[in-house]
């Protein structure tokens, strides 16, 4: 049986945010309660959470330990302590943004677990998506319950096309 590719929601209810009058803080909702994120001092915040490019991060190193946690409980490997550290540098002109990850592990790892390992971390979700093509659809919308994607602005009716392509190519 050969299965064709499915686009799917991630998730059943919308990431949202929110900000406050005269605050740089976001409180995040997800589906099992609230994130505050923050920007450092210097940057106008008062650093109670992490910052967005850090929350990017961090997603990067959960998916990796768990990913690879559960890879090690699968094949009954004792690996018991991973470390995981990443960084990022950012390059103005052309733009581009190099993510880097070290892996070490807390026992001794053979040259076969570490090459399946590091394949593991390569192809964690995250690290895809992060490597992958990424499209945002942004819109506008007078009603904050609208789900993501959708709103009425920009407008979406045949004659708004070339406003449309010219919002898109910006």
């Amino acid at each position: 049986m050969i299965r064709k590719k499915q686009t799917v929601r991630l998730f059943a209810k919308d990431i949202t945010g929110d900000l406050v009058k005269d605050r740089q803080e976001v409180t995040v909702n997800w589906r099992a309660g609230q994130l505050v994120l923050d920007e450092p001092s210097f940057n106008g915040g008062k650093d109670i959470g992490p910052d967005p490019f850090t929350t990017v991060l961090s997603g990067l190193v959960g998916c990796t330990l768990t990913t690879l946690r559960m890879y090690i409980k699968r094949k009954g490997w004792d690996i018991t302590d991973i470390h995981c550290s990443v960084n990022m540098l950012q390059q103005t002109e052309p733009f581009k943004t190099s993510v880097f990850r070290t892996l070490s592990f807390g026992q001794p790892v053979t040259d076969e677990q570490k090459e399946r390992l590091l394949w593991i971390a390569v192809n964690c979700p995250v690290a895809k998506l992060l490597q992958g093509e990424i499209n945002i659809d942004t819109r506008l919308s007078d009603d904050p319950a609208v789900p993501a994607g959708t709103g009425n602005y920009p407008p979406s009716d045949e004659a708004s096309a070339d406003v449309t392509g010219s919002y898109l190519t910006q």
